[in-house]
């Protein structure tokens, strides 16, 4: 379960650099709080951290429900779910990147972020009906 914490640790850091970012971009674009609108820039930034939080409300359920669920019936889960969450956090970071710079980019990332945590989701509700036979 550490690999599956680590990943944890990695999101719930790579979350506080976005609202790092987002605070920079306040300042740089005079954007005052509580204020969310105002400069199209600054609105990325502030959306690359909502959606991130939003996927971070899924993800984190997953990955650990797979890892529990996927050791219980004999899987690798544990091996399993840290490497889709290598896969989430790289997705966070492209969307990241990519929506800053131009929205319409940005779906690579979100796709690398959704489909892992679609396949835990998934995953763990095999694991559980694997488990009841």
């Amino acid at each position: 379960m550490a690999l599956v914490i680590l990943i944890i640790m990695l999101a719930l850091i790579e979350y506080t650099v976005f609202s790092f970012q987002v605070g920079g971009a306040r300042m740089k674009y005079g954007v005052h709080a509580p204020a969310t609108t105002g400069n199209p820039v600054f609105e990325r930034y502030f959306r690359v951290q909502q959606n991130t939080q939003e996927q971070m409300i899924i993800f984190i359920p997953a990955i650990v429900s797979f890892a529990w669920m996927g050791e219980s019936v004999g899987w690798a889960g544990n091996y399993i779910a840290s490497g889709l969450g290598v896969i989430w956090l790289i997705g966070r970071f492209l969307y990241a990147i990519n929506y800053v710079k131009d929205p319409a980019s940005r779906g690579i990332g979100f796709m690398m972020g959704f489909i892992p945590s679609v396949l835990m989701i998934l995953g763990t509700l095999v694991c559980i009906v694997i488990s009841l036979l």
